[in-house]
């Protein structure tokens, strides 16, 4: 298929299959002809990271064959983001691909799959922590400020929730002084 696929588009002949924009999180069955050693390769499911809305997708591909493996580059992903079997979402294969390498969309329930928000997490994370290291320590160093901050903000609100209290103890004291007077 992916052979016959690549002559058709190269003699532009290839039908356009799949012209949906997607959101970020679908799931797509994408055809990944030609390949060098250990890269994924023919019929796929893939996450869609990114929709440019011109005819290009970033994704990472899927495979039954990386559920539950200990690669940090591996997110799991199971029947309630959509898929058929546990499988793992591959993001040492992220690649940009044409909307031609689309064959369908992948449904759960009449609707069109999604992979689960933390799922997305996951992935944000583990591609900033592997493949950007600086923006991820950056933005850990950012997360515990923030972490610090929201504490002092609690540590001031309550501070501010005590002087009001004393200061309408003080000043029932003082209406009471006054009243005895």
């Amino acid at each position: 298929m992916g052979l016959e696929r690549y002559v058709l588009d190269q003699s532009k002949k290839i039908p356009r299959i799949f012209r949906k924009n997607l959101s970020r999180g679908h799931i797509v069955e994408v055809e990944l002809f030609g390949h060098f050693n250990k890269e994924l390769t023919f019929l796929h499911p893939a996450v869609v990271l990114f929709d440019n809305n011109k005819g290009q997708l970033l994704v990472a591909p899927i495979t039954s064959g990386k559920h539950g493996d200990s690669d940090p580059l591996h997110i799991d992903v199971d029947s309630s983001d959509g898929l058929h079997h546990e499988s793992g979402i591959c993001l040492e294969a992220i690649r940009g691909v044409d909307k031609n390498r689309v064959l369908y969309q992948h449904s759960k329930d009449g609707k069109n799959a999604k992979v689960r928000s933390e799922v997305l997490d996951k992935i944000d994370l583990a591609v900033m922590e592997h493949f950007m290291p600086n923006m991820f320590k950056k933005f850990k160093d950012a997360e515990i400020k923030l972490i610090e901050e929201q504490q002092k903000n609690k540590e001031l609100m309550d501070e501010i929730e005590t002087l009001k209290e004393q200061l309408k103890q003080s000043a029932y004291q003082t209406a009471a002084a006054t009243l005895e007077e």
